[in-house]
């Protein structure tokens, strides 16, 4: 017998004693008591003496295949870590990152691999990618096809506007040019049209 009780429970908030129940889904387990560890409502399992909390409005996990939009929010090595904003053309609040990695095999930059070796990648740019793998609990996305990497960036030296320029960026203010891995629709007006078209989950 299950027994759903009404009203929402916050994250971290007591729904039972460690002597009356087990802790189930999205709660875990905190001197004695059993806490939520998600916004929804409690539900008792009385026969097993289990208690879980059902998430209002879960966030929609990616799946292999889904294109994802977000910026870079960290650099380690040959990789990237991706804070994901956009989960198929949708606005995503979940908070997922995603990783991937900066290293190509296909000749992108025109065959070039010693001007391909180049490429910057920096905290803040805007990364278009698809999702190959959840190996892990990780999310590992591809940016390596022309219609997938930097999205948008900014000027790293003077914050301006950019455009791009053959492989690469250009800042229209102080002239600053870098190497990257762009979109093939790389630019402002298309990072606004991403936020101006963005859907909010249900």
């Amino acid at each position: 017998m299950k027994k759903t009780q009404s009203g929402i429970t916050l994250p971290g908030e007591n729904v039972a004693e460690i002597e009356e129940f087990e802790s189930g889904k999205n709660t875990y387990i905190s001197f004695g008591t059993v806490r939520s560890s998600a916004l929804g409502k409690k539900e008792f399992d009385l026969r097993r003496r289990i208690v879980k909390v059902l998430q209002k409005n879960p966030p929609e996990l990616p799946k292999i295949g889904d294109v994802v939009v977000g910026y870079v929010e960290m650099l380690f090595g040959p990789m990237i870590s991706v804070k994901l904003l956009y989960l198929n053309s949708r606005i995503s609040y979940a908070g997922f990152s995603a990783i991937s990695s900066t290293r190509f095999s296909k000749h992108w930059s025109g065959g070039d691999r010693e001007r391909r070796s180049k490429n910057v990648f920096r905290v803040g740019d805007m990364i278009r990618g698809r999702v190959i793998s959840l190996l892990n609990s990780s999310i590992h996305i591809t940016i390596e096809d022309k219609e997938y990497g930097v999205l948008y960036s900014i000027c790293y030296n003077c914050g301006g506007n950019t455009v791009r320029v053959s492989n690469g960026i250009k800042c229209i203010e102080c002239g600053v040019y870098e190497d990257k891995k762009l979109t093939s629709d790389y630019g402002q007006n298309t990072l606004l049209a991403v936020f101006n078209s963005g859907k909010e989950f249900n």
